[in-house]
């Protein structure tokens, strides 16, 4: 049987951890070693801003001997990730290029978005009932060291997804000073953690409840299976919680470690990691806590594996992406009906041209997220309504797409608009220029579909495409005089030609 060796290493802000797998399309994924040292990079990171040199050398040492720990296994190729302690440190590049050095190891950085996304592919792949417990309702609380993030499902679909700086270690550090000025420090880290969590209740429940939540994240995770389950479970009611909450809060770290047969470096970022649950639990009337039993070295191996077609994806995250697209929309009074007559139009359009083109699904994705959200900036401002929504877009965090495919999308919205095709110097972010010439093409063909519903009435119901010679001859089916429509498309026909090569004609045929 053939099989491929693979290692994926999470440079985590309080521990750094390899994993090593065997990869086949008969078999799947098979976790061979696991190993993991406990380093705080945070606890300078989030105080200082930075990381000591001291630290950056012991981070080195480790990583050697997880070097030589992928020479034993004969690993074939490997995938190292750094998370929040090293990306938002200072000095992120000097060390990524220390240990390149010291270690030949290529660490990459990703952003908050792209690292949930992967997390979310593991808690997909590793949960046998993922399916069925996001269309019951279910809240992944995914806590890491540095930040957490609280993705809501219900029916199934992608309700809201939301970031917040409250990661275990980022708590004990920040309000480590505060500890020998109280004599009730768990009351001062509730105030801290609660203001955060309301403010989540207030702008994203407005009273919705979920019925599970899957934690995913160590601390939450030795709860839900050491005293929840004794460890024959993974899952543990919220009865169950609730009475094992005050016991925690009011042990020491050093009995914590004991009592529950965890590193100590656990114990002393579980009682912020219980608040934080414990709250959560609260505001959206959880019944049952899963542990997810799955990190970020698994989803990489999960993403990797997928992209080489060696296993078929466990949960198609592309609809949550477009779910939470309208979920946007919607939170803006976007006109629902006009944006979903653009995107209709858009997207048939992109249908019939994209093997000409050199479109992807990818693209049709990105394009059908811009159609949705082109309307919601009018919400701010009717004024410069474009430039909003390519600022909202801008401002929201959608977990799975790369930061380069948020700013197509935005950029998308703003340049539709404009008269004249934009010069790559004049974009307000960058775009890498193979980005920057997608974006043009996915522009071009939004600006025709929205100059199709000029009037915002929705006159052309369904529309079909064919070339002849340079022209793109779009045949709109309807019973309505599309006067103003068509006079749109024409004076919009220059920029689409200048991106494709052919001119689009619009034609109509009358029921």
């Amino acid at each position: 049987m053939s099989y491929k060796t693979l290692a994926a290493i999470n440079v985590g802000s309080g521990e750094v951890s390899m994993k090593i797998y065997e990869i086949s399309r008969k078999t799947g994924i098979r976790e061979i070693d696991y190993v993991r040292y406990y380093i705080e990079l945070g606890s300078d990171t989030y105080t200082k801003g930075y990381i000591e040199y001291d630290l950056v050398r012991e981070l080195c040492d480790v990583l050697e001997r997880f070097s030589m720990k992928m020479e034993e296994y004969k690993v074939e190729d490997y995938l190292a990730l750094g998370s929040s302690a090293l990306i938002e440190a200072s000095n992120c590049e000097l060390i990524v290029d220390q240990i390149r050095v010291r270690t030949g190891l290529e660490v990459g950085t990703i952003d908050n978005a792209q690292q949930r996304f992967l997390l979310l592919k593991s808690v997909a792949r590793g949960m046998e009932n993922f399916e069925q417990l996001i269309r019951d309702g279910t809240a992944i609380v995914d806590m890491g060291s540095g930040s957490l993030q609280i993705t809501i499902y219900d029916d199934g679909k992608l309700i809201y997804t939301q970031n917040l700086k409250l990661g275990s270690l980022r708590i004990r550090e920040i309000l480590a000073d505060l500890e020998g000025q109280t004599d009730n420090f768990v009351n001062v880290m509730e105030d801290y953690i609660g203001n955060y969590i309301d403010t989540f209740s207030r702008l994203f429940m407005h009273g919705r409840k979920v019925r599970h939540i899957i934690a995913v994240g160590e601390e939450m995770e030795s709860i839900v299976k050491i005293i929840g389950s004794d460890g024959r479970k993974s899952f543990m009611e919220r009865p169950a919680f609730d009475a094992v909450c005050d016991s925690v809060l009011a042990a020491g770290e050093e009995e914590l470690s004991a009592k529950f047969s965890i590193p100590y470096e656990l114990a002393t970022v579980l009682k912020p990691a219980i608040i934080v649950y414990r709250k959560i639990i609260e505001i959206s009337g959880a019944e049952k806590i899963w542990a997810a039993g799955c990190d970020l070295c698994d989803g990489m191996i999960v993403d990797y594996a997928e992209k080489q077609e060696e296993i078929e994806p466990a949960h198609y995250f592309a609809d949550d992406i477009v779910s939470y697209a309208r979920t946007i929309a919607k939170r803006y009074d976007s006109n629902k009906e006009h944006t979903g007559n653009v995107e209709k139009t858009a997207l048939a359009i992109f249908d019939g041209i994209k093997k000409r083109a050199g479109l992807d699904p990818r693209d049709r994705m990105l394009l059908q997220m811009a159609c949705i959200l082109h309307d919601c900036g009018k919400y701010v401002n009717m004024l410069g309504g474009t430039d909003y929504s390519c600022d909202i877009v801008r401002a929201t965090e959608f977990v799975g797409l790369s930061e380069q495919e948020k700013r197509i999308v935005a950029d998308t919205i703003k340049y539709n608009a404009w008269k004249s095709v934009p010069k790559l110097s004049e974009l307000k972010a960058p775009l890498k220029r193979m980005n920057y010439i997608r974006m043009l093409k996915l522009a071009a063909i939004l600006r025709l579909a929205n100059g199709m519903d000029r009037s915002h009435k929705q006159k052309i119901r369904k529309v079909t495409t064919t070339f002849k010679e340079k022209e793109l001859i779009i045949r709109a089916d309807t019973i309505y005089d599309i006067t103003l429509e068509q006079s749109t498309i024409e004076n919009k026909s220059h920029f689409f030609e200048e991106i494709y090569g052919f001119k689009p004609v619009l034609r109509m045929k009358r029921r």
